[in-house]
């Protein structure tokens, strides 16, 4: 039995949600909520879990990720079996996708292995690939230097390489643009039916212009589920076929968002930690904090915060409201934005995101000079360091009226990954809920990917470009 699969053991990996400084007694009436105000979320928040059990709440259609946790093992184990056949082909292996088909892949990834994991040998890497992402952005130099990495010739020093694109339509004109660039080296380096064997396309199970041209060359494809939306697709293949090349053990990530499962599937939001987070954050921006702050106490967790930031900025951003996220990383960040959060505007609430011990610990050893005056913290290990610089830092803000909350995770594993996604998403759903309005579209994206693909000369947007090109103009001497 693997240690993910003992009860126990989940028990004590459980993540636990702490807002104490989220309240009046704490950081004063002016700024802080009451137990009372909470308490009083209940009767909307079971509003709120009914609509969520009946599946009839806005956009009901996209509500399949809340049954990811109970997939079937069968699509795991065949993600493995590629994963290994694709780890086994090439040294490195290259992710194309943008926004939902690429930050949670990329968050496990950043989470779960070094920082500096590209630079280990194979044998370091036990076997797995050098991991890249492109097609999330039209940048030609970033292309380039990626394209300069891969190998030339089958079998040449770089290694060979093999592809995943991740796209549900395969119109993202990002990620269809890098993989053109991409197909086209892989052919002219292996030639087209060897290529076909090293790419494998994460698409729409019967649409779209990649199904199409996957069909077409062979590739071997996994589907991305009609009714699970790109922001909320970390636990489908989308984030765990680049999980399990990297040679993460996707079953307990699952495991982990099935645990989470259980809990979220509680109807009293304080036994519930998406439906409390949920609740507060509601609580928060109506009391005008619209600026939420999640303060990764860890760099590896940075990537867990550019992927909320999607799913929160998407999914609220409706009808001129919703919070505002963005990521920090602490204590880094507290050298840059510490300054605005203690004393700037009272409209943040910041989400800490803490690690209960590191994977290796490291300690301050006493130095016989003292020259840097730091022999006070001679055997204080860093995450007895991290964790005093985080309450401290919480005080800080409580004093000046400045609420907090912790998310914590016992360790960083697939385990409490899994259950950080999926709390985060539910939390999403019922926060959007909370607010009536649709959490699970983004009409707001499609406004700008029109008079983007206008002035691409796309010939069924040529409406849009005629209302671009009669847009009222700018004066000249404006630019200076």
């Amino acid at each position: 039995m693997k240690p993910w699969q003992d009860p126990q053991w989940q028990a004590e990996m459980a993540v636990r949600l702490e807002f104490n400084y989220m309240l009046d007694r704490l950081i004063g009436p002016e700024h802080g909520l009451s137990l009372d105000a909470i308490r009083d979320m209940a009767a909307p928040m079971a509003e709120v879990h009914a609509q969520i059990q009946r599946r009839d709440g806005a956009g009901k259609d996209f509500l399949g990720f809340l049954d990811l946790p109970e997939q079937d093992p069968a699509l795991l184990d065949r993600v493995v079996a590629t994963a290994d056949r694709l780890a086994s082909a090439g040294d490195i292996h290259v992710v194309l996708g943008i926004g939902g088909s690429y930050l949670g892949a990329r968050a496990i990834l950043e989470s779960l292995h070094s920082p500096y994991r590209n630079e280990l040998s194979r044998a370091e890497r036990r076997g797995r690939p050098r991991i890249y992402f492109e097609g999330n952005n039209l940048d030609a130099d970033a292309m380039h230097a990626l394209l300069d990495r891969l190998p030339q010739a089958p079998g040449d020093a770089a290694g060979d390489a093999t592809l995943n694109v991740i796209s549900k339509s395969g119109g993202t004109i990002e990620t269809a643009v890098a993989f053109r660039v991409f197909r086209q080296w892989a052919e002219r380096t292996y030639g087209e039916a060897e290529a076909a064997r090293r790419i494998v396309a994460t698409t729409d199970a019967a649409r779209g212009s990649l199904k199409a041209l996957a069909d077409r060359e062979g590739y071997e494809t996994f589907v991305i589920p009609d009714d699970v939306g790109g922001r909320f697709s970390v636990l489908t293949p989308v984030g765990l076929l680049p999980a399990a090349v990297a040679g993460v053990d996707i079953h307990e990530l699952v495991a982990g968002a099935r645990a989470m499962a259980a809990r979220c599937r509680e109807s009293d939001l304080f036994k519930n930690p998406a439906y409390m987070y949920a609740a507060l954050m509601d609580l928060s921006y109506r009391a005008g904090r619209d600026v939420s702050i999640m303060a990764a106490w860890t760099k590896r967790l940075e990537f867990v915060g550019f992927w909320y930031d999607q799913l929160g900025a998407e999914s609220l951003g409706k009808q001129d409201g919703g919070r505002i996220p963005f990521t920090s990383v602490n204590s880094r960040d507290l050298h840059a934005r510490g300054q605005q959060v203690q004393e700037g505007p009272h409209n943040t609430v910041v989400t800490n995101l803490v690690v209960g011990r590191s994977a290796r610990p490291l300690t301050v050893e006493q130095d016989s000079t003292d020259m840097d005056g730091l022999n006070y913290l001679a055997g204080w290990d860093l995450d007895r360091m991290q964790r005093s610089a985080m309450e401290g830092t919480r005080f800080a803000y409580a004093k000046d009226g400045r609420p907090s909350l912790n998310v914590e995770l016992p360790a960083i594993n697939a385990f409490t990954l899994g259950q950080l996604f999926y709390m985060f998403e539910v939390a999403t759903l019922a926060e959007g809920y909370l607010q009536r309005i649709n959490p699970l579209d983004q009409p707001g994206v499609e406004a700008y990917k029109r008079f983007m693909f206008g002035n691409l000369g796309r010939p069924d947007m040529a409406g849009y470009k005629a209302e671009f090109d009669a847009r009222p103009q700018g004066l000249p001497e404006l630019m200076i």
